[in-house]
């Protein structure tokens, strides 16, 4: 199974609420009949807001609406200097202020809406020191790839890498995840291997810049942990 390109969905997104660029909206429409990641996320986007616009109730401004709002606009603050005046009168100016609001709050509907699509691990496992101090968060994902967050500093002498590593057989021994040059969030494509499961075995030792020369682990252990599936 494969994750989904947020860049293919944000942009999808944004072509569907019409935030973007005619340049850029005229570059998606003629992607949209080769590209089929990016027609399945317009389509998607449309079924979405479709269901929005279906759950809005509608509301009629009422009469006095706008009488109070040009009221409002003719009639600034006594005290208020010619500048910010003119600024209050400047119809432009609310026009461009209420669009900017607008697509604030549809930009956030997409954020909102990509944070509950993003897949959620499969186990997560809290590598440990030897004298048992958390030391990284590791999220194993269905599709093989891993995220790693570092809880402290790692120093990684000159010449020498961190080397990710996971045990799910006995048989088969530890299976090398990747390589970090130096302690941080970064995000794994462990391959193909079986899906993770609670219980399983993850590492990471200290190897030479270029991994383990062996396929094993030879360098020294620096943090281990068992994962759990999450609640």
């Amino acid at each position: 199974m494969s994750r989904p390109n947020e860049d293919i969905i944000v942009l999808a997104g944004e072509y569907v609420l019409g935030v973007l660029e005619p340049q850029d909206s005229a570059d998606v429409e003629r992607r949209l009949g080769s590209d089929k990641d990016l027609r399945a996320g317009v389509a998607e986007w449309r079924l979405r807001f479709g269901e929005l616009d279906a759950l809005t109730p509608v509301m009629a401004p009422s009469p006095q609406l706008w009488g109070s709002i040009e009221q409002a606009i003719a009639t600034p603050p006594a005290a208020a200097p010619r500048r910010s005046f003119e600024l209050w009168r400047n119809l432009s100016f609310w026009r461009g202020a209420a669009l900017a609001a607008a697509a604030a709050c549809l930009l956030l509907t997409v954020g909102l809406v990509l944070q509950s699509q993003r897949p959620q691990p499969v186990v997560i496992a809290v590598l440990e020191a030897q004298d048992s101090t958390p030391g990284v968060i590791v999220e194993a994902y269905a599709d093989g790839s891993i995220r790693l967050v570092p809880l402290t500093d790692i120093p990684v002498p000159a010449g020498r890498a961190l080397q990710v590593w996971t045990l799910w057989d006995q048989a088969r021994g530890p299976v090398p995840l990747g390589l970090l040059d130096q302690s941080r969030r970064v995000v794994l494509q462990g391959g193909d291997q079986p899906r993770p499961k609670p219980q399983q075995l993850y590492e990471i030792t200290l190897e030479p810049a270029s991994g383990s020369p062996t396929g094993r682990p030879t360098g020294p252990i620096l943090y281990k942990g068992l994962a759990a599936a999450p609640r």
